[in-house]
């Protein structure tokens, strides 16, 4: 009952939005776009990029003010810079698909997705890393949490902008008055039994969800192989892809030995022949597309923001300017 309450309560509200219109639709990435079943009778989008040679696969769990199509130069990014398989996940309510974006939702996704590779690509769990940005720092922490406590291990859990949980989080913000509210992604409960390599990057002039986050994170991982990176001079937006992201995964992945594994033997042919078998590129019918409506006030803390008066300061005017331009410092390396 408690988790039903939680994941159709009025806090999802606030916590999640969805660019509107969406950024992409059921026809867009061609061979790339792909569909899973979400356990409800419904189906949900993803991206797989395919990297012939790579020795990992990585997936992408995306931060709140962003979908798959504004992630989509991230993700090549990824695939290219780091030799790499990438699968994109998508949340519900996000894409052009209608639904209810809630912290339940969002891990059956995710859970979909990591079996999708381990099961239908037979990638096998030690060669996915798990990266999560923001927002997606929660489904992330509870994956690889479920992973590790079944005794299996994934390559790497990666975290850029954690938070330690949402309720911890708006407590900074507005002391006692956030016990209103039922936690969700509550990565400093689950991060103890992560035990894979883990990479921790947060940005040290982070004011929406600041650093100390991340350092709480660090010293309860419950890995022996893990790492923090502060990034100077930097906030909740503005990471560059190749300095802040790729080179430090790049180092932490070349420390962990995934440069010298053998290759996985999946190929842009094998990887189409398991979805045309699998019917994952028929896309369902849509009778009303989601997006053409605005998703604001959007994640809970903007919305925090805005009742302490930091509109300006958080970029809370224009909700989607902030997002956007980190997507171009980060998805398209420009």
């Amino acid at each position: 009952m408690a988790a039903w309450i939680k994941d159709n309560d009025f806090v999802n509200e606030f916590l999640f939005a969805a660019p509107s219109p969406a950024t992409f639709h059921q026809r867009s990435f061609p061979g790339d776009l792909f569909w899973l079943d979400d356990g409800q009778g419904g189906k949900f989008p993803s991206l797989f990029l395919c990297k012939e040679g790579a020795s990992c696969c990585l997936m992408y769990l995306h931060g709140n003010a962003e979908d798959l199509g504004l992630s989509h130069d991230l993700l090549k990014a990824f695939r290219d810079f780091l030799n790499v398989h990438v699968i994109g996940v998508e949340y519900p309510g996000y894409g052009p698909v209608p639904g209810n974006p809630c912290e339940g939702g969002v891990n059956r996704h995710t859970r979909a997705a990591f079996n999708f590779v381990t099961q239908k690509l037979r990638i096998p769990p030690q060669r996915v890393i798990v990266f999560g940005r923001s927002v997606g720092t929660g489904p992330a922490t509870n994956l690889v949490s479920l992973v590790n406590s079944s005794k299996k291990d994934v390559a790497a859990l990666v975290l850029q902008s954690p938070y330690r949980s949402i309720k911890t989080l708006a407590k900074d913000l507005v002391g006692a008055v956030a016990n209103i509210i039922m936690d969700r992604f509550d990565n400093e409960a689950a991060i103890p039994t992560c035990t894979s390599p883990t990479l921790i990057i947060h940005g040290r002039q982070d004011e929406l969800i600041p650093v100390k986050h991340a350092s709480v994170l660090y010293d309860k991982c419950g890995a022996e192989a893990k790492c923090l990176e502060v990034i100077e001079g930097v906030d909740h937006n503005a990471f560059h892809a190749l300095d802040h992201i790729i080179r430090p995964l790049l180092n932490f992945l070349h420390k962990l030995g995934c440069d010298r594994l053998p290759p996985l033997p999946l190929t842009s042919f094998s990887v189409m022949k398991v979805m045309d078998e699998g019917k994952f590129l028929i896309p369902p019918d849509i009778l009303e597309p989601r997006g053409q409506q605005g998703s604001e006030p959007g994640l809970l803390i903007r919305a925090i923001g805005t009742l302490l008066g930091k509109s300006g300061e958080w970029g809370l005017e224009d909700q989607d300017k902030p997002d956007l331009q980190n997507h171009r410092n980060v998805g398209g390396m420009r």
